[in-house]
């Protein structure tokens, strides 16, 4: 049934104003014709829609909610207001005759189509009649539809309408008619009431259409000869020309439930009890009579296959459910073949004859033999005990079905059987052919593709399941009430493959497929339905509907291809029903609905991904069937696109797609999207060109592409237009297009198109075709990307923050475009700063609105420019080969530095805040801080340029004014990411004295920025004592500052300052500096001091002899030469060593503890001076010392090894042992004093007088030797770790050498001998010194308290008289140190 939306009620909606108001009497269901001239065309389904309801391509709306019983409608729902639209009323015009008959003439091109592939074509058809759509909207109804008249009549309980749906007979109803109904029953009916039966037929006496109608449960009966004259007549005539009459013998509650034409003026009706009824309209004599016929058997037990079933329709027998009645064609003028077939398998031939015994010419039960044949032919097991659950639902006969088998007449039939199970159902087509008692299977159609079970009826006259068969019988439709399933018939040609196929059982069913009405947003179910006969057509199959809620559809199905043979059709292809959900699923009101979890096609997921890309590409280069290529708006043909790759991805987002496949789906979206913004460009530019002959650069840079990389245009096949045939065929490769926008400017200026004003031009469009692609493709990724299946959150600023490292190369940053896009950044900025104050347009020149335009744009361009750099650099970087990846590093440098260079010039043409946002949005802090000071720099000149406006004044004003309050609100919005660049550029410009003066508020950021960069310690510990009077910082900023202090003197006083820093911040209880942290800090800065103070020592050494020298070059080399111990020919590596080392001593270079070790153990001091001061005894303890003070016993003993055993080498290879050993005709004392005046005995005597070889013991010689003479010795040293192996290779031939030398003394010079004894004077030496000492000391401090006891002083007082040793400048001492008293 429909259910309509059009309100009840008398309202008039809006009209047409040409047209003329619509009396009542135009409404009238009488309206008298008055001649043929004022007869009108047929109404459209559109003309009584409201606007505002109004739905696209004729749908009738469906009613919401769920309808009463027999079509009722809700009682909310009964009264409607109803509102009148004569927008699309076909009334004609007088005085244009062409217009009425090309209205006529369009109805067929007015069909909608709502799907189609290559095996069929679904349409709607617009001829639904207005007037149903007022009445039925307000009344529940019933349709029948007569496919040999063409015409459809709908019964409510009190009238019926009549209207054509197809056209071309000569009995055509030429408008809908109503026809009102005899009130049989004063009452009104109830919603359980059944509603009028109706069916049309072809009057034989008349010659015209004729209605019978019938009453269900009462059993009257009206017939009408002549609809036209019904329609036309009032009540009182109507009385006179209708026949009425009734059924006699329907029993209590039984009811009318079917209407079958049969022979001519005869129908067959059947009841809810299962019985049949003849009834006829003429009597023998051929006058009109209503009489009936109940259709009885009286076969006995031995006929047919019933057994001992008497009589299938006697009293006994006839409460059976009728699945089907169907009459054959007419034999001669009156006779005719009825089939009755009942739910349990039994069929009857009745042989109709018009006013004669209706005679039962066989019946037969096929039930077993079909249900055997299920079992051999379907794909699934069927047990003996599911026979109970078989039941037949319709049959249809086949055309020229009947024949002769010997003397008794056959039947083939296509039978429609079910076996049920739970919920779902088992359907199959059973062809076969029946006669005399007997039943032959010819073959069985299972059908797959369709399981759902039955739905429940919601009343006993709801839409019964129905086969048809429309010639030439090549294709079965199975209409269910909300499911239609089309089957094939044809036959398998036979072919070796075929063979090979059914032998292997490997072939494939024939073609069949389930189409569903749509019912998650509308009601749609079948009313009504019959079959077609296309005479025109021999090989189309046609069938109509009538749907609830929608109106009426065809199906056809379409003929093979030529070559193309059955089997080969055989397959629904998954790209057929993808495509069958893409163009066709989301249009609005769609009959069907093609989501996937309603149809039993299984989708492999590889198939989908392939099918989904063909039909992608298809849609792409405009080969898809369903898309116009050619259409007269080029905006709607890509927009056509467009929503096809939409519904593309909303079809397959129910599967998991791969990644790849996702990202080929949106990139070819994208550039759809892309190339719609470039043509609603191109179009503006052509609607705004200001001559004709004006130079359009779309086209050019489409004719500059190369032949390979396009579709070619063929002038000869009428392809003129190269920007539409560009888009039509060429989107998929839209990308050449964005680098080709600038590089044609270029080939345009090469071919002699310099003119400034065509320039300007030529870079303007091609900014906007960069412009609005570029913006339209990252915007349509960002808005889409969820809907892909990207995340969320996966796009940022239209880049794609995830994984690339799977992906191709982004269409959207292919190198070319990167190139290209900055080029034209760069010459459109240049060509807007050149043309900026040219002489504008009235005077020759260029137009200053497109240098305007053109400036405006620039920071558009640079945006586009940075996502571009930015994809890119995420794409190569993901890339797995290590040359990719290097280029990706390399491009991110070479993208910061492009970036924050085009953001910058954009001060140039005075848009500072454009250039402010972008650095914003790329939060380039650097980039920030120079369009800032570049603003404040340009405002500021400005300002004091005499003559300048007020308004300009204002503005350069408020420009300074933001520039502040920007600057001051960056330190709250990025912190130290904004305070660290502004303040390294202060200190670039050397304007350090603001950092401190201007701090202000933001001094937390200037202190966290020094503290951040050791580089700036010479400035933190100033911002620390001076801002934070934090003294515990300030000193390990000077801590800091010491360790990367080339220069001695500076390092000297810095550590000195941390020093002292170190004791305020003592003072201060600072907890870093408290207690025990205090002094070891403290004794860290001494150590450092001390290695200083050796340094100063060793400086001093050779200071006077670098007196003479005039320049560094000079102090170099005199140091060279006198205080080298080796020559290069000698020790070419030590000797290096030494004179990079003593070059840094010179000019008063901060030497490491390990190069002060090399300069003591290698410098020469034979050299004796006044400035000595023991320095040739102390050199080797001094490094011995350095040694201890770095620590490296316990940071890296095998370093500190390495190194103790070379001091002790060279120390002992100072002396020559072999002279010292040769002791004849030396006394002890000579012996003593020419040992004790070793570099060896000095050292030994000096460590034990300092304590240091109380701690550590000295290393006699045979322990020393081969120290650091190998490579591998020399890499237990963390010193030589990144050395080569050749430098250590040298090194060690070195060491060698000086270890070749200690074993000639060992063994010559009995070195390992004397090293006891050495070691043994030196100890008692040292001994005798420190008693000595102490006696002086004794003494010294016997002298204090004389000192002390004379002057009355007492305790520490004493002390002050005498300090250090001396006695206090006002206390007079004689010679002894006795206070000298006055």
């Amino acid at each position: 049934m429909f259910s309509l939306d059009a309100p009840a009620g008398g309202s008039t909606a809006t009209r047409n104003p040409r047209r003329r108001q619509r009396t009542i009497s135009d409404d009238s269901v009488a309206l008298r014709q008055s001649s043929k001239r004022r007869k009108r065309s047929f109404l459209t389904p559109e003309t009584f829609a409201p606007p505002n309801q109004l739905k696209p391509n004729g749908h009738l709306p469906a009613i919401h909610g769920v309808p009463e019983f027999n079509g009722h409608l809700p009682e909310a729902r009964k009264h409607r207001d109803v509102s009148v639209d004569t927008t699309s009323l076909a009334i004609r015009n007088r005085g244009s005759k062409r217009i009425e008959r090309e209205r006529r003439g369009s109805k067929q091109d007015e069909r909608v189509v709502q799907t189609k592939n290559d095996n069929y074509i679904v349409m709607q058809d617009p001829n639904i009649p207005d007037p149903l759509r007022d009445i039925l909207s307000r009344e529940p109804w019933q349709s029948e539809i007569s496919s040999t008249l063409g015409h459809a009549v709908a019964t409510t309980y009190n009238q019926a309408i009549i209207w054509c749906y197809r056209h071309g007979s000569s009995i055509d109803v030429p408008k809908p008619l109503v026809i009102k109904l005899p009130k049989l029953n004063p009452k009104p009916p109830s919603p359980l009431h059944p509603l009028p039966l109706g069916v049309l037929v072809h009057d034989s006496g008349a010659g015209e259409i004729a209605l019978l109608v019938i009453m269900p449960q009462s059993g009257q009966v009206t017939y009408w000869e002549s609809v036209k004259q019904a329609a036309n007549a009032d009540l009182i005539r109507q009385k006179q020309q209708v026949l009425m009459g009734s059924i006699s013998g329907l029993l209590s509650g039984e009811a009318i439930m079917k209407i079958t034409e049969a022979e001519p003026d005869g129908f067959i009706l059947t009841t809810s009890n299962g019985r049949v009824v003849h009834l006829a309209v003429r009597d023998p004599q051929g006058r009109p009579q209503i009489s009936t016929q109940y259709l009885r058997s009286n076969t006995t037990s031995g006929k047919g296959l019933l057994g001992s079933i008497t009589s299938v329709f006697s009293a006994g027998s006839w409460r059976r459910d009728i699945a089907a009645v169907h009459t054959g064609p007419l034999q001669g003028k009156f006779h005719r073949t009825c089939i009755v077939a009942t739910a349990q398998g039994l069929f009857q031939a009745w042989e109709l004859a018009r006013h004669s015994v209706k005679t039962l010419r066989f019946e037969v039960d096929v039930k077993d033999e079909v249900f055997a044949a299920l079992q051999k032919s379907s794909i699934r097991d069927f047990t003996e005990d599911m026979k109970s659950d078989f039941s037949v639902l319709d049959f249809a006969l086949f055309p020229k079905s009947e024949g002769t088998t010997e003397e008794y007449p056959s039947h083939r039939l296509l039978v429609l059987t079910c076996i049920k199970e739970e919920r779902v159902g088992t359907y199959n087509l059973v062809d076969l052919r029946i006669w005399n008692g007997s039943v032959e299977i010819d073959v069985v159609h299972p059908i797959t593709c369709y399981s759902e079970g039955q739905h429940p009826a919601q009343n006993w006259i709801s839409f019964r399941t129905q086969l048809l068969l429309p010639e030439p019988a090549q294709m079965a439709f199975v209409i269910l009430d909300k499911s239609i399933v089309l089957v094939s018939l044809a036959r398998i040609e036979e072919t070796p493959s075929s063979q090979i196929q059914i032998e292997s059982h490997t072939l494939p069913d024939t073609f069949q497929e389930a189409l569903h009405l749509r019912q998650y947003d509308h009601d749609y179910h079948v009313v009504g339905c019959c079959s077609e006969v296309i005479r025109t057509d021999a090989d189309k199959a046609t069938c109509t509907l009538l749907v609830h809620g929608f109106g009426m559809a065809q199906i056809t199905t379409l003929p093979l291809k030529e070559g193309q043979t059955a089997l080969e059709r055989s397959t629904v292809t998954v790209k057929s029903k993808m495509e069958q959900a893409i163009f066709y699923g989301e249009m609005p009101y769609n009959l069907f609905d093609f989501n996937p979890g309603r149809s039993q096609f299984r989708i492999d997921d590889t198939e989908l991904e392939a099918a989904a890309l063909e039909i992608n590409d298809s849609i792409m280069s405009s080969s898809s069937p369903y898309i116009p290529a050619v259409t007269p708006s080029m905006e709607h043909q890509l927009g056509l696109r467009a929503t096809a790759l939409a519904e593309l991805i909303n079809y397959t987002s129910r599967w998991s797609l791969k990644i790849e496949t996702r990202w080929q789906l949106l990139w070819s979206a994208e550039k759809m999207t892309a190339a719609i913004a470039i043509w609603r460009t191109y179009n503006a530019q052509l609607s705004s060109r200001k001559q004709e002959r004006e130079t359009m650069l779309l086209p050019e840079l489409l004719d500059m592409i190369h032949a390979t990389e396009k579709v070619e245009n063929r002038p000869e096949r009428g392809e003129t237009d190269i920007v539409r045939h560009y888009l039509i065929h060429d989107v998929w490769r839209i990308e050449l297009v964005i680098p080709w926008a600038e590089k044609a400017v270029e080939e345009l200026y090469d071919e002699g198109i310099r003119d400034p004003a065509t320039q300007l031009s030529l870079i303007n469009q091609a900014v906007d075709i960069q412009i609005c692609s570029m913006e339209a493709a990252f915007a349509f990724r960002a808005a889409n990307a969820e809907v892909y299946g990207l995340g969320k959150d996966m796009i940022e600023d239209g880049v794609y923050q995830g994984k690339y490292d799977v992906l191709p190369e982004p269409w959207t940053s292919i190198l070319e475009t990167l190139v290209n896009v900055k080029k034209l950044a760069d010459v459109s900025r240049e060509m807007a700063l050149n043309h900026a104050d040219t002489p504008g347009s009235e005077d020759g020149g260029v137009d200053f609105e497109i240098v305007k335009k053109i400036a405006a744009d620039n920071p558009r361009v640079v945006h586009i420019c940075c996502q571009v750099y930015d994809e890119r650099c995420r794409w190569l970087k993901a890339q797995p080969d290590a040359q990719t990846k290097a280029e990706g590093d390399a491009l991110i440098r070479v993208y910061h530095q492009v970036r924050r260079d085009l953001i910058v010039r954009i001060s140039d043409l005075e848009m500072p805040n454009e250039g402010i946002k972008l650095a914003e949005r790329y939060q380039d802090m650097q980039a920030l801080v120079d369009v800032i000071e570049r603003s404040t720099l340009q405002a500021t000149e400005r300002l004091a340029e005499p003559g300048l406006s007020e308004s300009d004044e204002l503005d350069y004003s408020l420009q300074l004014e933001s520039n502040i309050k920007k600057m001051e609100s960056y330190f709250t919005t990025y912190g130290s990411k904004w305070a660290d660049v502004l303040y390294s550029n202060t200190i670039a410009h050397g304007a350090i004295a603001d950092l401190f003066d201007k701090a202000g508020n933001f001094q937390k950021y200037l202190t966290l920025y020094f503290r951040g960069k050791p580089e700036y310690s010479k400035l933190s510990w100033i911002n620390e004592v001076l801002a934070e009077h934090n003294y515990a910082k300030a000193a390990d900023a000077l801590m800091a500052t010491q360790k990367q202090e080339s220069s001695l003197w500076s390092k000297k006083i810095e550590l000195s300052m941390g020093k002292l820093a170190l004791l305020a911040a003592e003072e201060q209880e600072t907890p870093q500096v408290k207690g025990d942290m205090a002094i070891k800090i403290i004794r860290r800065a001494d150590r450092r001091m001390e290695l200083i103070d050796i340094q100063d020592k060793i400086y001093a050494y050779v200071q006077p002899a670098l007196m003479q020298a005039l320049d560094e070059d000079a102090r170099f080399k005199i140091a060279i030469e006198e205080f080298g111990l080796y020559t290069t020919k000698e020790m070419p590596t030590l000797t290096a060593i030494f004179e990079q080392n003593i070059a840094k001593l010179v000019s008063c270079q901060v030497l490491d503890a390990e190069d002060i070790i090399d300069i003591l153990t290698l410098i020469n001091d034979d050299i004796q001076h006044i400035n000595d001061q023991g320095f040739s005894h102390q050199r080797f303890f001094l490094a011995l010392k350095v040694l201890t003070l770095t620590g490296l016993g316990k940071l890296d003993p095998g370093r500190h090894e390495l190194h103790e055993k070379i001091i002790w080498r060279r120390c002992m290879l100072i002396d020559d042992w072999e002279v010292l050993n040769q002791t004849e005709a030396k006394d002890d004392e000579a012996v003593a004093r020419e040992t004790g005046a070793t570099a060896l005995f000095q050292t030994l005597k000096t460590g034990f007088e300092d304590g240091t070889f109380d701690i550590i013991q000295p290393i006699p010689p045979s322990s020393i030797l081969s120290a650091g003479t190998t490579v591998a010795s020399l890499r237990t040293s963390s010193r030589y770790g990144n050395k080569s192996d050749s430098a250590l290779k040298a090194l060690a031939q070195d060491l060698e050498k000086e270890d070749r030398k200690l074993e000639d003394a060992i063994e010559k010079g009995r070195l390992e001998m004397w090293w006891k004894g050495i070691v043994e004077a030196a100890k008692t030496s040292a001994r005798e010194d420190a008693d000595r000492r102490g006696l002086e000391m004794a003494k010294m401090e016997m002298v204090k308290r004389k000192v002390a006891a004379r002057l009355g002083l007492g305790g520490d007082k004493g002390e002050e008289v005498y300090t250090n040793g001396h006695v206090h400048d006002d206390v007079p001492m004689d010679e002894q140190g006795d206070t000298q008293m006055s």
